[in-house]
């Protein structure tokens, strides 16, 4: 839903001072000149309009804040350009790469680890990936943090030529040599990417120094999180995440649990202990041995198996209570229709995107009645906004 102009006026007359260096060229913070209570009020705003444009009878009334609004991000994804430059991308081009700047959104020890890397990456003699020629080595350096103090670097290249692997044997010593007293070393892994495809993994991972893994804690749960696996990326709001689906789950004993697009099973592993069987679905490989070992890691029994949801028959495990965590760009066609065949009795639809979500709602609420809904703000000073919803088979 767009401001109307005297919303945009009134918007710009409050607009203060935004804590990034480089607003005006840096994309990652779109909303940051914009006081904090009115960013929650507009994410309110926007997923109700969403909801009027496909005329649907819906309001969501509360919003979660964000626990945190700075140096809430566990991951930022640096990029290296062809000529040597660390850092994000500037708004709109792909292809330039504003140089030493972080992000006042990423943790604290990423700032920290952000610039003992591209000052590696300046003296290391190695060649620089070009977007362009599709040449060159150095891609991207994607640190991570966890609440547990824990941290990950990522050094994702090209194939190598020559001797550029034992020159990336030096990036461990001096992470480790130069960390500061009381912190952990950063465990650091290198990954190869030998396509032109310009993503921050590689389909190769090779473990400089460290475990090759973080994990994180939210209460009782603990997380393995491998280098190229998803997590959420707010450690602070993670919590309330949880704690909402938790709710709107309600009472799990005797029930069979059914968790679609798992990932690593950050809902599943969490309320597989409520519940009398647990099922988890994913396309991702690596996701499902993540989720595996989160599984054993927290001694609950779960079934993880490794597919795409719209191609797999859940309707197989008679599911009482189906969580739903489709990627930004929703639902899978197959997939809606799958829930429209099978129409389990309960669902609990965590969406990125509510505009997607208000699409699929044209379709889901001629059969299913809205329970609760809750946004919560695992984004601040951006745009996007998670909203979780309880649906309910309006027959049952």
């Amino acid at each position: 839903m767009l401001l109307s102009v005297s919303a945009l006026a009134e918007a710009r007359a409050n607009a203060m001072p935004s804590p990034c260096p480089n607003k005006q060229v840096c994309g990652s913070c779109g909303w940051s000149h914009i006081p904090y209570e009115k960013q929650i009020a507009q994410k309110l705003s926007d997923i109700n309009g969403s909801f009027a444009l496909k005329t649907l009878d819906l309001r969501c009334q509360h919003i979660l804040p964000s626990p945190q609004t700075e140096h809430y991000r566990n991951r930022m994804d640096f990029v290296i350009d062809f000529e040597g430059r660390v850092g994000l991308r500037e708004k709109g081009k792909w292809w330039r790469v504003i140089d030493g700047h972080a992000c006042f959104l990423g943790d604290p020890r990423i700032d920290q680890l952000f610039g003992q890397v591209r000052a590696w990456v300046k003296t290391s003699g190695l060649s620089f990936f070009d977007r362009k020629s599709h040449e060159g080595f150095l891609r991207y350096a994607v640190i991570r943090a966890t609440t547990r103090g824990e941290t990950l670097v990522n050094l994702v290249t090209s194939a190598p030529l020559g001797d550029e692997e034992s020159t990336l044997m030096t990036l461990p010593s001096v992470l480790g040599g130069s960390a500061h007293s009381g912190t952990q070393e950063p465990t650091v892994v290198w990954s190869i990417n030998r396509t032109v495809t310009d993503v921050s993994f590689g389909s190769e991972v090779k473990t400089l120094s460290g475990n090759g893994w973080i994990e994180e804690q939210f209460g009782e749960t603990r997380y393995r999180i491998s280098p190229n696996a998803f997590f959420q990326t707010n450690s602070a709001g993670a919590p309330l995440l949880l704690q909402t689906v938790r709710e709107f789950c309600n009472e799990l004993s005797g029930k069979t649990l059914l968790d679609l697009y798992c990932g690593t099973g950050f809902f599943s592993v969490a309320l597989a202990p409520m519940a009398k069987r647990t099922i988890g679905v994913e396309l991702n490989e690596e996701a499902i041995r993540d989720a595996r070992t989160n599984a054993q890691l927290n001694r609950v029994e779960t079934d993880f198996i490794a597919a795409p949801t719209e191609a797999y028959d859940w309707s197989v495990h008679a599911a009482d209570l189906v969580i739903l965590d489709p990627p930004r760009s929703g639902m899978h066609d197959k997939a809606l229709a799958d829930i429209l065949r099978i129409k389990p009795k309960e669902i609990v639809y965590i969406s990125c995107n509510p505009k997607n979500f208000a699409r699929e709602m044209v379709q889901l609420g001629q059969v299913y009645r809205v329970e609760a809904m809750r946004a919560i703000d695992l984004f601040p000073h951006t745009p996007h906004v998670e909203l979780v919803t309880k649906l309910r088979l309006c027959s049952s």
